[in-house]
């Protein structure tokens, strides 16, 4: 599979934006409360937990497709999100860590595509749990712009969107919305 898009091109460094969406899903994540765990999502098969554990474990994901071993992780969900998140941006960070190539159930990708993919998955997921645990989603206004840009290049691929895909349908969604309100829609969340 070839590079979904040029990230360079786009005007913001690909490990940047990748940190700031790490640093935005734990901007949201700092403010979950134990009993919004069992809380559902936009995502009908996880709950705020089950969300949480899914962006951890792409995180891990990162390390293990590059080769690495995955240390064990802290029981506070903040902490693991923390260490796992350490752990991918160091993984994509190495000297060959965009351009090594990862298998991914989708394809082999390279890394600049991979490093897309976690970034744009980190902010939907960021907004997700924001929308669940009724926390504002306008966030981090210039990143939601560039995820937007390059998730349109990424879905103008045939089989991405519809059941049993990893996207939904678009959603309507207008203009005046925030940013990450229209990465959502487009991604195919339903937005109230």
């Amino acid at each position: 599979m070839a590079t979904v898009c040029t990230v360079w091109s786009m005007g913001m460094d690909p490990l940047v934006a990748h940190q700031r969406a790490q640093d935005t899903f734990a901007h949201v994540l700092v403010n979950v409360t134990s009993d919004q765990l069992s809380s559902p999502t936009p995502c009908p098969e996880w709950d705020v937990k089950a969300l949480i554990g899914h962006v951890i474990a792409g995180n891990q994901r990162v390390v293990e497709r590059a080769g690495g071993n995955v240390a064990p992780l802290p029981e506070d969900l903040g902490a693991a999100h923390r260490s796992s998140a350490k752990a991918a941006q160091e993984t994509f960070a190495e000297p060959q860590g965009l351009a090594r190539t990862y298998p991914l159930p989708i394809g082999e990708l390279p890394g600049t595509a991979f490093i897309e993919l976690r970034t744009s998955d980190l902010l939907a997921h960021a907004w997700d749990l924001a929308t669940a645990t009724g926390l504002p989603t306008d966030l981090d206004p210039e990143l939601a712009e560039y995820v937007l840009a390059f998730s349109k290049q990424m879905m103008s691929r045939p089989g991405l969107r519809g059941d049993g895909r990893p996207f939904g349908e678009e959603q309507p969604c207008g203009d005046e919305r925030s940013a990450a309100d229209r990465v959502a829609a487009f991604l195919g969340r339903k937005l109230s």
